[in-house]
């Protein structure tokens, strides 16, 4: 039978994971019996809801519980397991019969006893301990599972070994009750955070006692990584109360999901913030579910369904600086940027593919936040995300970003279920602000966020070609003025703030390509792309060197028998500029998107994207296919000739145009 820890008015603890220990020496020869008495602090022992001490609980050990004593050995360390047979008391004997401790060292000791990833003392930060919190925990009424708390002591010699030890709590706990009519059905509780919850972790304790911690880990190979979201998983009871575990850290907003057997979900969302204290805990109260499972979130609005593809390609537009009263003005605008996206090739060809969900949240006032540039506030707007950026400049554009994938986690129905991950959901902000700008933000596991405000209350823009480049050869340094002949062979990008959507969201963020764009004319020597080199690649449509472009065995090696099968196809070439940079760089058309946010992506850019669109969609791309389904048309040098239609926002020569300057590069931000 299985058993659990049982606390007498609460239960305080945290989950366990089984883990690889590292830089381990097993004890060797055959040592004696040694006996250790363990306990709790008080503020460990009693764990408070508020900080007046109330509501305090009791730890208890059980019978076969086990605790590790760790001493350390240079940069690694040994280590043995002690057992008790003492069941429901706060202190107990642990017993080791094969107990051959050294000299002259620092000692310490964790429960459980296999539930930690690594161990190492230090005289410059004291003692590190390597832990994991799981993202899957296991829900008990009125309790926890057995062999769930995770403490660690300081024990600092071997002489500290004779005396009563003393185990400090790591980690934080959320304590809640469901009650109404779908109670009883939920199999499965899902707390999604806008900060590190669970995951890979270090634990310290100084000399003195004082324990830290970080959700970054020093022991690999790490386990999960850093994670903002665990399942509580079981059999939930009406009016009982349930725990969940997890790492200490401030949530701005949280949201939890519940699940029943069938996986159709009811949310909950909250922005308040959410503390998550060492050793405390977190009451969230009594949650009422009255309505039906599967009940839509009448602010989430699914605005396109895939046909295509094992798996959805699944993008997700947000809003922020929209009022309560300005909700129909939100979907109205993230409507016609989807349809400005999916009517771009090569979206347009691939939108089968897609889920795109528009979500609403309100803000208290319209607008966003203004700075001096450097990212100080100086004009401040109460927004649901905090957008704000300069008012004569755009380069320190920002948001709260990890709000923006919280809101997005707890809301897209792929990500409640399991089937992707927000690393897997390309998000884009809509902001409601008169002001010119637009900013994508990446993070190493592939998340972003890509800001576009609702410029000029949606009058027209215009972008130019840059004034000067370069020779398109392998010489580098050559620059000369561009002539009035090359600006009307490629025309003059015309539109709106869609076309800071296409080129912010459908280049930078759902494509992951750099500007092609350059300006004055210095340039950076080396060949090295560094975006190429993040974890999850980016700028693949820039080359650092001039011989063996990315696009050389794909386009150049075959551009004869390309040209013959569509005469646009003669744009592909090595052009010298792009990466912000106006020598040593290449792409490889001379006109794009990425360069005047035209309606039109590159023949390899295109590629690229759906290459991308592909992989999410679990399926493989081919070449062959792509071909058979290219649209080489550039509406702005294309469309009278084609008699293709102009695209939306290039309405006549009776419309104003205000001259924009180029948008900054994306940023990886960790």
């Amino acid at each position: 039978m299985r058993k659990y820890i049982v606390l007498a008015a609460a239960a305080f603890a945290a989950l366990a994971s089984c883990t690889k220990v590292l830089e381990v020496e097993a004890p060797s020869g055959n040592g004696g019996t040694m006996v250790i008495r363990a306990g709790f602090e008080d503020e460990t022992t009693r764990t408070s809801l508020e900080p007046d001490g109330g509501g305090s609980v009791s730890v208890l050990w059980n019978s076969g519980d086990a605790i590790r004593v760790l001493a350390s050995q240079g940069s690694g360390y040994y280590y043995a397991d002690f057992t008790t047979s003492d069941d429901g008391v706060s202190q107990a004997e642990f017993y080791c019969h094969n107990w051959n401790p050294i000299e002259n060292t620092h000692y310490a000791a964790v429960y459980p006893s296999d539930m930690f990833k690594g161990f190492r003392y230090d005289s410059s930060d004291g003692y590190r301990f390597g832990m994991v919190v799981p993202p899957a925990q296991t829900a008990v009424k009125g309790g926890v599972e057995r062999g769930l708390i995770r403490s660690f002591s300081a024990i600092g010699s071997k002489e500290d070994l004779a005396g009563d030890i003393s185990f400090k709590n790591a980690l934080a706990m959320l304590r809640f009750r469901l009650t109404g009519a779908s109670a009883s059905r939920v199999k499965k509780v899902k707390l999604v955070a806008n900060s590190v919850v669970a995951g890979d972790g270090m634990v310290f304790i100084s000399d003195s006692g004082e324990m830290t911690h970080t959700t970054t880990s020093y022991y690999l190979p790490l386990e999960y990584g850093q994670m903002s979201n665990i399942e509580l998983s079981g059999d939930f009871t009406a009016g009982a109360e349930y725990y969940i575990a997890a790492w200490p850290g401030v949530s701005n907003g949280f949201s939890l999901l519940f699940f029943d057997a069938s996986d159709r979900v009811l949310a909950r969302y909250s922005d308040k913030t959410l503390s998550l204290n060492r050793s405390r805990i977190t009451d969230l109260g009594t949650i009422a579910l009255n309505e039906e499972f599967g009940t839509p979130d009448p602010n989430v609005v699914k605005y396109m369904s895939h046909t295509k593809g094992s798996k959805p390609v699944t993008i997700a537009i947000v809003g922020d600086g929209f009022t309560a009263s300005e909700k129909d003005k939100f979907l109205s605008l993230a409507g016609s940027a989807a349809d400005f996206l999916f009517g771009t090739e090569p979206y347009k060809s691939y939108k089968d593919y897609f889920n795109v969900y528009l979500m609403w949240a309100a803000s208290n006032e319209s607008g966003a936040s203004v700075t001096d540039g450097n990212g100080t506030v100086t004009s401040r707007k109460d927004t649901y995300f905090g957008a704000k950026w300069g008012q004569n400049s755009y380069g320190d554009m920002n948001s709260d970003y990890d709000k923006v994938w919280g809101f997005v986690s707890a809301r897209c129905p792929e990500i409640q279920s399991g089937l992707l991950s927000i690393d897997e959901v390309p998000v884009a902000m809509i902001i409601n602000d008169k002001r010119y700008g637009g900013l994508c933000f990446y993070t190493s596991s592939g998340r972003c966020v890509a800001h576009v405000p609702y410029t000029d209350d949606g009058g027209g823009l215009a972008w130019s070609f840059p004034a000067q480049v370069a020779s398109d050869d392998a010489v580098v340094g050559t620059v000369r003025n561009v002539t009035e002949a090359e600006r009307n062979e490629l025309g003059r990008s015309q539109g709106d703030w869609r076309n800071t959507f296409i080129h912010e969201f459908g280049g930078h963020g759902f494509g992951r390509l750099l500007d092609e764009y350059w300006s004055g004319t210095t340039y950076n020597t080396g060949t090295t792309i560094s975006p190429q080199s993040w974890p999850i690649p980016a700028g693949l449509n820039i080359s650092g060197t001039y011989d063996n472009v990315p696009w050389q065995a794909d386009l150049l090696d075959n551009l004869p028998s390309l040209v013959a099968r569509d005469p646009h196809y003669a744009r592909i070439g090595r052009f010298q500029g792009g990466d912000v940079m106006i020598c040593n760089r290449w792409r490889s058309e001379k006109i794009s998107c990425m360069i005047d946010n035209r309606q039109y992506f590159s023949t390899w850019q295109r590629i690229l994207i759906v290459k991308r669109i592909l992989q999410l969609a679990g399926e493989s791309f081919s070449l062959s296919d792509f071909w058979s389904k290219d649209v080489t048309i550039d509406p702005v040098r294309d469309a009278s000739s084609s008699g293709a239609p102009a695209p939306a926002g290039y309405e006549g020569s009776h419309r104003t145009y205000t001259e924009c300057p180029p948008l900054p590069p994306p940023v990886l931000l960790y």
